[in-house]
């Protein structure tokens, strides 16, 4: 038995050892992968940027992103004489993903439902299209300034080109009709469009910590990146947004509730403008973090892309752009939370004996951020969101020796919370908790 379990198998079969490739022995493997690359650069360099599309545009992403493999399983980023066009194509790679985004929404802002359509079109997409454009003459120099290294090293730069109009989309898309009936009851539709607005209202707070705004001085830019927006937390933002749209999808598409509440698509553009925002923030801030940005096009000063350029799009119109959308619907969100949530207010005591530290906390944090509607604690007129496990653990302990809490909210998480402390918040075990709140019980527990 255990020599069957030795026995290798197909995916973990011991690859042969490396050993060096000579930089002559290199060159035609490397013009072999890149071929197809190289064509579709001649094709876009055919072309100006205002005419490429989208799709054509994440063509030249894949493509480049298959050829930085290549050159890093080669180990190219340590290798004087191919480190350039390493750092040529990493840049080429990044710069098309982000343009990609830009341009994706730039062609779909208007089709959109946002709550300030005049914000969006007067503000946002302007922005988003000049920004666009600036990559765009970035990628240009970048393709050129491959075909010059290429050229130096005695390689064949091919004369065909790959014409970036048949990457293009083809013909008309179609969809089944939405008929499958929605049975859910009415206080079911209720509760859950409360649930998809107050996850909104959360996403969109998130950013106010931290709130992002236009600036043009470069010590003050670089100050911006390296603190709020590096690689990351751009990363951490755009999955917050994506996460926010996969519920919308799974629980809200198409829906009764939906139909009920067109209010609620307006929440969902505004959150696809801020995640294709946050998609060309976190392309840009990999390439500002990671790669050589002093690369230059040719002999002259002229750099691919300068510093400057790249920080102005991160910050001016990716984060401020993803910020003002979202503070544009914040209203909307709480809106929808008030009219689909019975809100009181309720005062429970802390049992005798008990001190709400960390494990306590967590449970009612828990509670709270499982139906994702506000919910306020307040003690001695102390108020923080008891979504926010920090906020929580800095009133009760500037409070500590006050016996009792206010929470306002929903009714539903209010009797919840009723629940948790008629339980001891937890602190005589989870097998005493009712089974309303198996929910919080950690997996294998």
């Amino acid at each position: 038995k255990r020599q069957q379990m030795n026995h290798p198998t197909p995916w973990t079969e011991s690859r042969p050892a490396r050993k060096i490739v000579s930089e002559e022995e290199f060159r035609p493997l490397l013009a072999s992968q890149a071929h197809d690359l190289l064509l579709l650069a001649n094709g876009f360099l055919e072309l100006t940027p205002e005419q490429w599309t989208q799709r054509q545009l994440y063509h030249l992403f894949q493509a480049s992103t298959d050829l930085e493999t290549y050159l890093d399983d080669y180990g190219a980023k340590e290798n004087r004489k191919f480190f350039r066009c390493r750092e040529l194509v990493a840049i080429l790679r990044w710069t098309s993903n982000a343009m990609s985004g830009l341009v994706h929404l730039h062609a779909r802002s208007t089709q959109y439902q946002v709550c300030d359509r005049k914000l969006v079109d007067k503000l946002i997409d302007p922005q988003v299209r000049h920004s666009a454009l600036g990559l765009g003459e970035s990628i240009i120099r970048c393709l050129k300034a491959l075909r010059s290294f290429w050229q130096e090293l005695g390689m064949v730069w091919p004369d065909a080109a790959l014409r970036v109009e048949s990457l293009g989309a083809g013909g008309p898309s179609y969809r089944l009709m939405r008929d499958l009936a929605d049975l859910r009851k009415e206080s079911e539709h209720s509760a859950k469009a409360a649930k998809i607005a107050g996850r909104f209202l959360y996403l969109a707070k998130s950013l106010d910590e931290n709130k992002p705004y236009v600036c043009n001085d470069p010590d003050e830019l670089r100050e911006i990146m390296g603190k709020y927006c590096r690689e990351e937390q751009c990363r951490r933002f755009e999955a917050r947004v994506h996460n926010f749209q996969s519920a919308y999808d799974n629980q809200i598409s198409g829906s009764e509730t939906e139909q009920n509440n067109p209010e609620l698509r307006q929440l969902r553009g505004t959150a696809s403008i801020a995640l294709h925002l946050f998609e060309a923030a976190t392309a840009l801030s990999h390439l500002y973090g990671r790669h050589n940005m002093s690369t230059h096009f040719d002999d002259t000063d002229k750099l691919i892309m300068s510093e400057l350029e790249l920080s102005k799009i991160v910050v001016n119109t990716c984060a401020v752009g993803a910020y003002l959308a979202l503070e544009s619907a914040k209203k909307s969100a709480q809106e929808q939370i008030e009219q689909h949530t019975e809100a009181t207010t309720v005062t429970l005591a802390i049992p005798d004996g008990l001190i709400l530290h960390a494990r306590p906390i967590s449970l009612i944090v828990g509670i709270v951020n499982h139906h994702r509607v506000p919910v306020e604690a307040e003690i001695e007129g102390h108020k923080c969101s008891a979504a926010s496990i920090m906020q929580m653990l800095v009133l009760a302990g500037s409070h500590s020796s006050h016996q009792s809490i206010n929470f306002s909210g929903d009714n539903k998480v209010l009797a919840e919370l009723e629940m948790l402390f008629a339980a001891a918040l937890g602190e005589e075990g989870f097998d005493k908790l009712p089974p309303e709140l198996q929910y919080l019980i950690p997996s294998g527990d």
